[in-house]
């Protein structure tokens, strides 16, 4: 059996993990949420990923943004960053339910101003 010469077993490794890098960002870049309604966000839901939109009806806090969605039901949204959002903007979240202060709030991962 002939043995495959070191640098021919590099160049294959390579290629194969570059294939697979690329297989994952094709994956990845297609994972989409679907909208959720405020009000159905529950207690039940800590621990899942979420996607909701609404207006900004407050925004506040300096390292940590907190902002206030509502749809007409009100959700308050964590960022832990500055972010250029203002009230009456439209926007989409998608981050993790957490439970906080006896009721639930959204960890953002992805804030966009939509409208």
């Amino acid at each position: 059996m002939p043995r495959l010469k070191e640098k021919t077993l590099k160049k294959l490794a390579f290629s194969i993990a570059f294939i697979g890098i690329i297989v994952l960002y094709l994956i990845s870049s297609n994972i989409d949420y679907t909208i959720t309604s405020i009000d159905k966000i529950t207690k039940e839901n800590v621990g899942e990923k979420v996607k909701v939109r609404g207006m900004v009806s407050q925004v506040y806090g300096d390292n940590t943004t907190i902002i206030k969605i509502e749809q007409p039901s009100t959700l308050d949204v964590v960022v832990f960053d500055k972010i250029d959002i203002k009230e009456g903007d439209y926007i989409e979240v998608i981050g993790d339910v957490e439970e906080y202060n006896d009721g639930v709030e959204v960890i953002a991962k992805r804030v966009r101003v939509i409208g």
